[in-house]
């Protein structure tokens, strides 16, 4: 029986052969290109970063001829010899020097145990100067178009393994509340599990004052615009970006409030004083009635949700009162008020209502 396995370490290991070949011969040169990455880029179809790895792969074959060997003998996989590369790559003396006992150490490990191995032998054999102190960890937030952001960073291990832990955990919460067919891929699973860790911390009160103020998401809006009259008006976060009214309206379901009345020429007239829109009284009520999320099959728990006016109460004059507000955790929060669905019935007793009219299956929670 063939080892399929097997068989794909070889074509990979064999490929490489030919890659250090083309890359020693510089045979790319005849096509015009001025190096073997490029030609990878448009003769093999790959992105950048993949070409660049593989052409690194290629020339560590003349480096680590033994581990090369390993590889050629079904010992080692060609992943494992790329761990062997970048820590011979960055301590070509010390490893040069025991490339064949690293090399039998790491044989038949997994991935995993290969990088702690080849980590422990870092610790063992290399100058603590040579090694150097963590490198300090670095975050980028940056907006982009349309609205949106990106974040990336360069995190040491401990930031790493705090920051997967925390999202770890909430991304078992939410797969443990969740249909299988109705689950994300795992980004959006994280970028959901990140929105609830930060949303969390603003709320808890060890979060520190501002003036007063806990620090949290300000909206700036003309009333018309909150109350539906006026789609043309003020709706903006505090750094003005522009957010739609069915957006105001959904964060505007359970929060702190403030008039703040201007002249014509924007001074300020009024400023009221903050109200909130659902008491931690009625917060309580609602975790004892209604437990988790109220959209059917979403068991997401309270802790997750929000609390919705079915009658909003700035659209519609809707009270936040118990029997007009039900818990929606997040996701379905944003479907209500900008998804098109609807919700008709009582509190305790939802209707969901896809955007086409139709009524989708529910029961009691």
């Amino acid at each position: 029986m063939v080892d399929i396995t097997t068989v794909g370490e070889d074509i990979r290991l064999a490929r490489l052969e030919l890659l250090a070949r083309l890359d020693a011969s510089a045979a790319f040169t005849y096509d015009g290109f001025t190096s073997a990455s490029s030609f990878l880029v448009a003769r093999c179809g790959m992105g950048p970063r993949e070409a660049n790895r593989e052409v690194f792969l290629a020339r560590s074959l003349e480096w680590l001829p033994y581990a090369t060997k390993l590889v050629a003998a079904g010992r080692l996989s060609v992943n494992q010899l790329e761990i062997l590369a970048r820590v011979r790559n960055t301590h070509p003396d010390e490893f040069a020097a025991d490339e064949h006992t690293l090399a039998e150490a790491v044989s038949g490990l997994d991935l995993r145990d290969t990088r702690r191995a080849v980590e422990y032998w870092c610790q063992a054999h290399c100058e603590p100067d040579d090694v150097g102190p963590d490198e300090t960890s670095r975050v980028f937030l940056s907006k982009t178009m349309g609205r949106r952001g990106k974040l990336d960073g360069d995190l040491d291990p401990e930031l790493l393994c705090l920051l997967t832990t925390a999202l770890d955990t909430l991304i078992d919460d939410i797969v443990a509340s969740t249909p299988k067919n109705e689950l994300s891929r795992m980004s959006e699973l994280r970028a959901e599990a990140l929105r609830e860790i930060i949303r969390r911390y603003l709320n808890s009160d060890s979060v520190p004052l501002d003036h007063g103020n806990r620090p949290h998401l300000t909206v700036v809006a003309d009333w018309r615009t909150l109350t539906g009259v006026d789609r043309g008006g003020t709706s903006e976060l505090l750094d003005g970006t522009v957010i739609s009214p069915e957006t105001l309206q959904r964060l505007a379901c359970d929060a702190i409030t403030c008039r703040l009345i201007t002249g014509p020429d924007s001074e300020v007239l009024d400023l009221g004083r903050n109200r909130r829109t659902v008491s931690p009284a009625q917060w309580r009520a609602l975790r004892v009635r209604d437990r988790h999320c109220r959209f059917p099959h979403c068991r997401r728990p309270w802790n997750w949700c929000d609390a919705h006016h079915l009658e909003h109460w700035t659209l519609h004059d809707g009270p936040s009162d118990i029997c007009n507000l039900c818990l929606l955790c997040r996701h379905h929060h944003v479907l209500v008020h900008e998804g098109g669905w609807t919700i008709q019935g009582t509190a305790e007793h939802p209707i969901f209502v896809r955007p086409d009219g139709r009524v989708l299956a529910t029961g009691p929670p």
